[in-house]
Formats: structure tokens, sequence, C-alpha cells
């Protein structure tokens, strides 16, 4: 009997899209690249962190972080405001054809996993809400170990036969990165960054979406 193959989907811009803060943001005057600012300056602070040997939830990062974003931008975030938009994490909605990939990988026989720089909880609840929970067998966050992606531990928290043909599907360059690091197969989805970075380890695939990724990866030789 032949091995279960496996794909992990990092979750937040990749399989969920931001446009829900996005949109909170750019209702308070902010132009319409806050978000990735934000997010960019939220993640460098969380790796910092985890690098320097400590660590604190991505979701404290980006509390933390958003009314110092917005002051740069010189707008200045009421508290309600701050919880406003920080309750949309919540309310993401998938990426287009997101469900179609979790359900033809599965149809296909393939073990899909989510891991993520969130909560294992909040992860729960997005896959649950968007009802989609059921292509998930399991959830890994960063949480666990205290390190955040790309830490190359975190990568090891998957339990597959072998994880150098385990993929992981991923719109961050630098997820793609770690994940390479520890020999993982990757796709790299551009909805996000357009580009891949040169000067990182090169994907297996590039794609446009989730469900052209899992048609790559489904036809692509062990």
């Amino acid at each position: 009997m032949s091995e279960q193959r496996t794909v992990v989907f990092d979750i937040i811009g990749t399989c969920f899209s931001l446009e829900k803060p996005r949109q909170q943001l750019i209702e308070l005057g902010a132009p319409n690249y806050t978000l990735e600012l934000w997010f960019a300056q939220s993640l460098r602070d969380a790796f910092a962190f985890s690098h320097a040997g400590e660590y604190q939830p991505l979701k404290k990062f980006l509390q933390a972080e958003l009314p110092r974003t917005m002051k740069l931008l010189d707008i200045n975030l009421s508290s309600g405001q701050l919880e406003q938009i920080m309750t949309t994490f919540s309310e993401l909605e998938l990426q287009p054809g997101a469900k179609e990939a979790f359900q033809t990988l599965t149809e296909a026989g393939w073990r899909v996993l989510a891991l993520t720089n969130g909560s294992k909880n909040s992860t729960r609840d997005l896959l649950e809400r968007a009802a989609v929970q059921q292509y998930f067998t399991e959830i890994y966050s960063c949480d666990a170990i205290a390190f955040t992606k790309p830490h190359p531990d975190v990568y090891k928290m998957i339990q597959t036969d072998n994880l150098e043909e385990t993929w992981l599907v991923a719109a961050h360059a630098w997820d793609i990165a770690g994940a390479k690091s520890v020999g993982m197969k990757t796709a790299f989805v551009r909805q996000l960054e357009k580009d891949y970075l040169e000067v990182y380890p090169q994907p297996q695939v590039t794609v446009e979406n989730l469900l052209e990724a899992a048609h790559q990866i489904i036809n692509t030789p062990k």
C-alpha cells in the first residue's frame, strides 16, 4: 500500500484574503498599501523577537504595531478603531479557488494540513466559518514551539512519513524559503507578492492561484 502524500497550506494571506482589514484601514483614511506596511512591520518584529530567543503570538504584534503604523501615516487610531480592525481577522474570507483546491487534493488522496504563524484556535475557527475544516486533518501553529516561521523547527513539527516529499503552499516567499531549508517541496502562489525573490532557493512550482497549485502538485512526478 502506497503512503498517503501530504500538502501543507499557509493560512493568513495564502488561503484567506486580508481584504477585510484592508478596507477597514482605507475607511479610516489610510492609503491602500497600509495593510502591507502594517503586516511587514509586524512580521519583522515577530521574527526578530523570536530570533532573539523570546516569543509572543503574532496577534499581539499586529495589535501593538498598528497604532505605530498609523502614526507614520499621520492617523491617530482610537482603541475602538483598533479593536474593530482586529476583529476582522475572525471574519476573513477564503481566497478564490481555495475550497476547490482543498477538495481536489483530498479527492486525489492527499492529506491536507495547515501550518500557521497564527493561533491554532483562530485558524480552526476560520476554517469552520468557511466550511472547509473537513478537508484538514491537522492544524500546526508556531505557538506550539514558540518560534515563528520561517524557523526550520516550525516545519519540522509536521508529522509525515517523508518531509522531503511533503509540499508547502504559500503566498509568502520567506515561507517558501523556510520550507525549502528543511527539504520540503514548495508551491509559490503569486497572488500577494507577484514575484519570487531570486536570492531564495527556488520553489518547485510557481502558480497564480491555489487551484492551479493543487493541480500542479498532483501532476508533479514523485
